[in-house]
């Protein structure tokens, strides 16, 4: 009979895999400067793919609590996106909050997909 070794059997969880940091778009036009408050650093934030979205194909929607916060911009959401379309749980974690900035440039996410 072979001896057990400690471990064995169970695997570990891989680190999640970075994908990219960007500010939330559009922070002023939802809710995001009401609800800023409330965010803190680190804090889990669901990320939603909007398809149906008439001006961008590839929106991906921030919210914190089903609040709606803004978007992943323009400029960095087109490889999350096909990577969402394709079943890959992407979520992103608040990195910074600086409330004197611009409201675009006020919050930025960290972007990661779950291995």
């Amino acid at each position: 009979m072979a001896a057990k070794v400690a471990g064995a059997g169970t695997r570990a969880k891989a680190p999640d895999l970075y994908l990219d940091s960007l500010y939330i778009a559009g922070f002023q036009y939802y809710q995001g400067e009401q609800h800023e408050n409330l965010l803190r650093e680190n804090e889990l934030l669901e990320l939603r793919r909007q398809t149906e979205n008439p001006h961008d194909y590839f929106a991906v929607e921030v919210y914190h609590n089903n609040i709606k916060l803004g978007y992943l911009p323009r400029s960095g959401n087109k490889i999350i996106a096909r990577m969402m379309d394709q079943g890959v749980r992407v979520n992103a974690r608040v990195r910074s909050i600086n409330p004197e900035e611009h409201p675009g440039r006020r919050v930025k996410v960290r972007v990661y997909a779950e291995k």
